[in-house]
């Protein structure tokens, strides 16, 4: 299984993350330097933990003090157990030596951040002389190369494959995470995308992501759906990935005994109203419990209708799951 996730910055501000169909993870400017700071980045931030996706924040190295740059990434991360990345490569007139980069590791964790990754292109790399990187393996770690084939489009469309040579090795390393284009179409913008082998949990587990680790599953409720022609049920889920209570993803599904029955399903979501309408769900007592969804429900779901269409004597019930971010 492969996994995308754009990085960002203030050049997509306003970007909705909740609006991204293909980010499985985010990676979000926070600084750069000692003189710039992010001003979407803790909106992201904020953002991607209601979704509960894994966010990860970079910072873009200067030619200044290593220790006075990793101070101010520290200052702006909000979380500093939050997995990092800094993007190195050349801008202006400082082109950073290796040296440089290991300068800002060792400084980033000596001032306590969670730096996992190194954005250091082939390309870059090639220019720099083809060094060993090994010093980054020493460190806890993983490189994050770039390679794009051409084109824009969706993001499916512009992958290469897991076999792309944008995968390959180079100064001894294994990408862990690939940059693939800069122009794919999600959320209404064109952004830069990543590919990481794996799933999500993969991930976490790679970088250390806080709070997602230990996700469990504490709570589900059942009921049964109300019987006689059009009869109409409320359910109350607690609200996916939103809120204060710091619930997670939250599922819903239906079973039925002794027939057949179709019923309607529609959700309130916070913000957009009766934001989806599933007209002539179909529940088999003959088959498995039915999600009309097909996943988690969407972000914020406040409340579930579920009306009788046919045979509305049949006994339906419902289930629903919830996680515990």
């Amino acid at each position: 299984m492969t996994i995308f996730g754009p990085d960002i910055s203030s050049y997509q501000s306003g970007l909705v993350l909740s609006r991204l169909a293909d980010a499985a993870f985010v990676i979000a400017k926070t600084t750069e330097g000692t003189y710039y700071t992010d001003a979407d980045y803790q909106g992201w931030r904020e953002q991607a933990a209601q979704l509960g996706r894994p966010f990860i924040w970079y910072h873009f190295i200067s030619n200044e003090s290593a220790s006075a740059q990793a101070a101010h990434t520290a200052a702006n991360v909000g979380n500093s157990a939050l997995p990092g990345m800094l993007d190195a490569e050349p801008a202006n007139s400082f082109s950073p030596s290796l040296a440089d980069i290991l300068a800002y590791v060792d400084a980033a964790h000596a001032a306590g951040l969670n730096l996992r990754l190194v954005y250091l292109p082939r390309w870059y790399w090639q220019q720099l002389g083809s060094p060993d990187l090994s010093a980054l393996t020493s460190r806890g770690v993983s490189l994050v190369s770039s390679e794009y084939p051409g084109g824009s489009g969706s993001v499916g469309s512009l992958y290469p494959g897991d076999g792309a040579s944008g995968w390959e090795s180079y100064g001894g390393l294994t990408p862990l995470i690939y940059q693939f284009t800069n122009q794919a179409s999600d959320g209404g913008q064109s952004l830069d995308y990543n590919a990481f082998r794996g799933t999500t949990a993969n991930l976490v587990a790679a970088l250390g992501t806080p709070g997602l680790e230990d996700d469990n599953m504490p709570a589900f409720a059942t009921g049964v759906i109300t019987p006689g022609a059009g009869a109409v049920t409320m359910v109350l889920p607690p609200p996916a990935n939103y809120g204060s209570a710091n619930w997670g993803n939250v599922w819903f599904s239906l079973g039925a005994d002794f027939g057949t029955a179709t019923v309607r399903v529609a959700i309130f979501t916070h913000g957009q109203g009766w934001s989806h309408i599933y007209e002539n769900v179909v529940v088999d007592a003959a088959a498995d419990r039915v999600n009309p969804f097909g996943g988690p429900l969407p972000t914020a779901v406040q409340k579930i209708s579920i009306a009788r269409v046919t045979n509305p004597n049949v006994p339906v019930a419902y289930l629903l799951e919830a996680v515990a971010r």
